[in-house]
């Protein structure tokens, strides 16, 4: 029978107990990177009556407010004062916008860097916030965000608490912060937050949108028979959203051409309620 070291056997309980401690510290700190990977940014926003919420963004290293509009697309929009301030570099390139106003062309610019709270974005293509027809941004504005950058998250739209937060969690697990009536997005519109509700007048397609100061539906809209409303503005005793009525809702009326759908959820209704923007469920989360 071969002889046994009893340092062999001394020592193994030791290596035993070093590779235990380093799969501990190693599981910690995959804990760690996983609980900061999805832990929740919140930024404040500042909440001006009828006005799109504001928010501080650096955009490469200088801090602008920049207005938040959930009804566009866009990454990024600035205006040619920041642009030049950043030496942004024109890409050759514009683009196609449809707005209230119809369709509008403006040339894009490539920012090196762009932060959101904790959130780093590099290399976004921005487009100039320039004067159109019925549109001429205010002086004190810098621009504003878009949607753009934030397919990956699911965002949390609290008017109330003056926050709002990007989460980067899994769309399925539940977070507390998203709870409530789920309205699934409509797919043709390619990953926006455009849902079905239905009204007195019946059903329509509303485009959820903090960049309008009110609820709107457009005047050719009448979709029941026996509908006929007249005026600027109308009541609907009826707001149903996913399965819950969020009625009596106030609507005005505008003389607008709208690419397949009918109005859009606006100022007040963020006011009211908190609504979680789940992007990568494709579904908005509405708090009662």
């Amino acid at each position: 029978m071969s002889k046994v070291d009893p340092g062999v056997i001394v020592a193994r309980p030791a290596r035993v107990r070093l590779f235990l401690f380093s799969l501990l510290v190693a599981q910690l700190a995959f804990s760690n990177e996983t609980q900061a990977a999805n832990a929740a940014n919140t930024v404040p926003i500042e909440v001006r009556e009828k006005q799109p919420p504001r928010l501080a963004v650096k955009v490469d290293g200088i801090e602008v407010q920049l207005q938040f509009d959930l009804g566009d697309s866009t990454p990024l929009v600035l205006q040619k004062s920041v642009l030049d301030s950043i030496e942004a570099v024109p890409t050759g390139e514009s683009t196609r916008r449809q707005g209230v106003d119809g369709v509008f062309e403006v040339p894009l610019y490539k920012v090196k860097r762009v932060q959101i709270g904790s959130a780093v974005f590099t290399d976004v293509i921005a487009r100039l916030d320039a004067p159109r027809k019925g549109y001429d941004p205010p002086p004190h504005e810098r621009g504003f965000l878009g949607t753009g950058l934030l397919k990956s998250y699911r965002l949390v739209i609290n008017y109330p608490q003056r926050t709002m937060t990007l989460m980067s969690a899994a769309p399925k697990v539940s977070s507390p912060a998203c709870q409530g009536t789920v309205v699934p997005f409509l797919p043709q519109f390619g990953g926006e937050p455009v849902t079905n509700v239905d009204t007195d007048l019946g059903p329509a397609i509303l485009w959820w949108d903090t960049g309008a100061p009110v609820s709107v539906l457009r005047k050719t809209f009448e979709q029941r028979a026996d509908s006929k409303p007249s005026g600027d503005s109308l009541t609907t005793r009826r707001l149903v959203i996913g399965d819950v009525d969020f009625g009596p809702w106030d609507f005005e009326r505008w003389d607008v051409d709208l690419p397949k759908f009918d109005g859009f959820i606006g100022f007040e209704f963020f006011a009211r309620h908190v609504v979680c923007v789940d992007f990568p469920g494709n579904r908005l989360i509405v708090e009662r």
